[in-house]
């Protein structure tokens, strides 16, 4: 009789991530603005990426030629309008880089 034991595979990444206290899964916040027809740049906290941009309720485009456009200078991204938001709740999910 033969008896076969397969042993799951480790994820070495997951495993020297805990050993090293970091959290491998990116930690998301959501940072809210309000705009006010004139301002189109949204600066970000530092250590902030830029995941889905909601205006008033209302899932916006990324890319040039779309609803907005991300700038980053190596320390701070920026959303950035191609119409500035009227007087109304501006919402950035955002992802929190390690």
């Amino acid at each position: 009789m033969t008896v076969r034991i397969n042993k799951p595979a480790i994820n070495l990444r997951e495993a020297l991530a805990k050993l090293a206290g970091l959290n491998p899964t990116p930690k998301q916040e959501t940072f809210f603005y309000s705009g006010d027809s004139s301002e189109t740049d949204f600066p970000l906290p530092e250590g902030w990426k830029p995941v889905n941009v909601f205006v008033d309720g209302g899932l916006y485009r990324p890319g040039s030629g779309e609803d907005y456009t991300i700038s980053y200078d190596g320390f701070i991204y920026t959303v950035v309008f191609a119409v500035a938001p009227a007087a109304v709740d501006v919402g950035i999910i955002c992802e929190q880089e390690v």
